[in-house]
């Protein structure tokens, strides 16, 4: 396969904004090209990410509308859609063009505009990415699955409550100091254990917002890289895994633990010929407290049922020896769903290069990992870049 590089990223805030979706997905895809030293340049093709615009925004064909909307025709595009995967299966999808050959230079954009709908209408839209025959229809939704899976783990495992309340805390502490973040303001373990309960075990702050917000990178065959700045500013992506599991929990062999994720990570390792104590910064999916968890256990960071030792010891924060989701993750960060998966490549992106917000700059990374899940634990995409500085 021919080498493959990010060369630009860029993303709006991500929050409750009064931008439509073609209006972020527009300046987060400017604002890629302009990093990337791209504009005008003729790409050869457009992948878009998003999970439900349909239903969200009513608006569909997002492909054809972006390459019109900022100017790329005649590029290619395509939508691709994994749930909220769909970001990190968006960027394979044009890694994958770029390696084999059929392209030089793509535009990979993911976006969701969710606070279109009220509230009760957006759960029903996103309980879709679920098993209608085994949960939906008695009731289960993403939070309670969620719930589920956090009592096992604290069954199994002996977490404690205000263990787990440590997970928002921190993802709130470098939210606050990041820009782009939807919440941008700290908690303490005490309001967190405390807050309002969602689903037992799990409170408000164990649950990441719906959000609005698009994010873009511009991937680039070494030639064209080179082409258009110094090599030296660009990341290289080394690995890509993706992985299934069954559809509904049920039929799945644990509750405390994704062996999609398991799979996924597998094989972006073994493309990537490293192991996982090589990773110097991490952005994992943690649209509920306890994934970052069970996420960090499953890609081979840290042993089954211990990788709460790592948070209570800070080798997790910003200056520790594993940072994990420096910007706020999804948890402060945001999640429009569609877009989450670049934004944390976005992010890694920023990270590798020595970009990233004052105060959560990691010290001198080399490699960095983004893991992303689709459905609830059954489409996983784990992606590894290394700096080429």
């Amino acid at each position: 396969m021919k080498p493959v590089h990010v060369i630009g990223a860029g993303m709006t805030r991500f929050g409750v904004l009064d931008d439509g979706i073609m209006e972020l997905i527009g300046s987060a895809s400017m604002s890629a090209m302009e990093s990337a030293s791209a504009v005008g340049e003729s790409f050869d093709h457009i992948v878009v990410s998003s999970q439900n615009p349909d239903e969200f925004t009513g608006m569909g064909h997002l492909s054809t509308l972006t390459a019109d909307y900022i100017g790329l025709v005649p590029a290619g595009a395509s939508r691709i859609e994994s749930g909220p995967s769909s970001g990190s299966s968006a960027f394979e999808a044009g890694y994958a063009m770029i390696a084999s050959g059929l392209a030089e230079l793509v535009l990979v954009v993911g976006a969701e505009k969710m606070s279109s709908v009220e509230r009760g209408v957006a759960s029903k839209i996103l309980a879709k990415m679920m098993s209608y025959e085994n949960e939906t229809r008695y009731g289960a939704t993403p939070t309670g699955l969620a719930a589920m899976i956090t009592r096992r783990y604290m069954h199994e495992f002996g977490l404690t409550r205000d263990e787990l309340s440590l997970i928002p805390t921190k993802a709130h502490s470098n939210g606050a100091k990041n820009p782009y973040a939807h919440f941008q303001k700290e908690v303490t373990v005490e309001k967190v254990s405390n807050a309002r309960i969602v689903a037992d075990p799990l409170t408000l702050y164990d649950c990441c917002p719906t959000s609005d917000g698009a994010a873009a990178v511009i991937l680039a065959s070494e030639t064209m890289t080179k082409t258009l700045g110094p090599i030296s500013e660009s990341v290289k992506v080394i690995g890509v895994g993706h992985g299934t599991d069954y559809h509904a929990v049920q039929h799945r062999l644990s509750l405390t633990s994704f062996n999609a994720t398991i799979e996924a990570a597998r094989k972006a390792f073994e493309m990537a010929d490293i192991e996982p104590a090589a990773i110097d910064v991490c952005e994992l999916h943690d649209a509920f407290s306890i994934l970052e968890l069970v996420n960090m256990e499953d890609i081979g960071l840290a042993k089954k049922g211990h990788a709460i030792e790592l948070v209570k010891e800070g080798q997790t924060s910003v200056d520790g020896t594993l940072p994990v989701n420096t910007t706020g993750g999804l948890k402060a960060r945001g999640h429009p769903t569609g877009g989450t998966g670049v934004a944390q490549i976005h992010d890694i992106f920023m990270q590798l290069t020595g970009r990233a917000p004052n105060g959560l700059q990691v010290s001198d990374p080399q490699i960095g990992l983004a893991h992303n899940i689709g459905g609830f634990g059954n489409n996983m995409v784990v992606t590894l870049f290394a700096n080429t500085q």
